[in-house]
């Protein structure tokens, strides 16, 4: 297949699909750690919106339902998980860890005693695919950019709000103050454990909505275990690599997603590279995040760090 536009086009555009499960993930991680909470069960989380959605998928027959189940599934997996980590108050990465290990084996129950003879999926159109009008007929950028599933615009929105929350409303401060200091904020009177909470509960929405993507749009409905293959791992990891800045984190996917591509557009493109190779791109630099976590003053100040103080909130 010669290079030409329309090869240009599909991988950009295959790109950008595939970046879609791991920015919506990586904005909720952006949301808890700014709160302070270090949500290692990021994986775990994804993998309950999966296979919750693909259980929505099997009982309605709606793939836009299918998509609200697995946010639900996400929410309800992030509350045990926020019960655990902010309320008892348990070493963050120990729990998310074991958190991950249970999520693999509860999905696989899961898939084992509802969805083995789950009925073949109908069309997902309407979750998979939406053309702006007049936008969607532009060269390149058209069949790229404004041909995509509606939660890939979502997704971009969420990006947009969360960087206007952060940077401009009064709960977007509370939420750094108290990612940088719990107990600075406690004693101006804010409710440290109730913001930590709602903070875990909505990366358990964007992370659940994050695993329903990539099981009813990206996989056709179909559930396996353990599809989500380390895409939570990375999601933290372009959080930390985007400086917990949701639009940083937007454009740090987007990248992330065009690197993935090129495993099965690489060859059109004239990018002489071996596909394993080109697979462990992304966790490469989800290696140098971490190294660059380990800088001074990089972090929130008390992400991570249980809150302590017995101060009844």
């Amino acid at each position: 297949m010669e290079f030409n536009t329309v090869t240009l086009a599909l991988f950009l555009a295959g790109g950008l699909r595939l970046c879609v499960p791991v920015l919506l993930a990586a904005l909720g991680e952006t949301v808890s750690e700014r709160a302070g909470v270090f949500t290692i069960g990021l994986e775990g989380l994804m993998l309950f919106g999966a296979s919750a959605s693909a259980l929505g998928l099997a009982l309605t027959g709606s793939p836009v339902l299918a998509l609200g189940a697995g946010m639900l599934g996400g929410l309800l997996a992030a509350l045990m998980l926020a019960l655990g980590t902010v309320l008892a108050r348990a070493n963050q990465i120990v729990m998310g860890i074991g958190f991950n290990l249970f999520a693999i084996g509860a999905t696989s129950l899961i898939r084992q005693l509802w969805l083995s003879g789950a009925p073949a999926a109908g069309s997902m159109r309407s979750v998979s695919m939406l053309k702006l009008p007049g936008l969607s007929d532009l060269p390149v950028v058209g069949r790229a950019l404004f041909s995509q599933s509606p939660v890939f615009y979502l997704a971009v929105v969420i990006a947009i709000a969360l960087w206007c929350l952060l940077r401009f409303t009064r709960a977007g401060l509370l939420l750094r103050a108290v990612g940088e200091n719990a107990l600075a904020a406690d004693a101006a009177g804010h409710s440290v454990l109730r913001i930590r909470f709602s903070a875990t509960l909505f990366t358990g929405l964007m992370a659940g909505l994050g695993g329903a993507y990539l099981c009813i749009v990206a996989s056709g409905g179909t559930f396996v275990d353990n599809m989500t293959a380390g895409r939570g791992y990375l999601a933290i990891a372009i959080t930390i690599f985007a400086r917990w800045m949701p639009l940083r984190v937007l454009i740090v996917a987007i990248v992330l997603g065009l690197l993935e591509a090129l495993q099965f557009q690489g060859q059109y493109l004239g990018v002489d590279i071996a596909p394993s190779l080109l697979m462990a791109m992304p966790f490469v630099v989800a290696l140098i995040a971490w190294i660059m976590m380990g800088k001074a003053g990089a972090a929130p100040g008390d992400l991570g760090r249980p809150f302590l103080r017995n101060s009844g909130r």
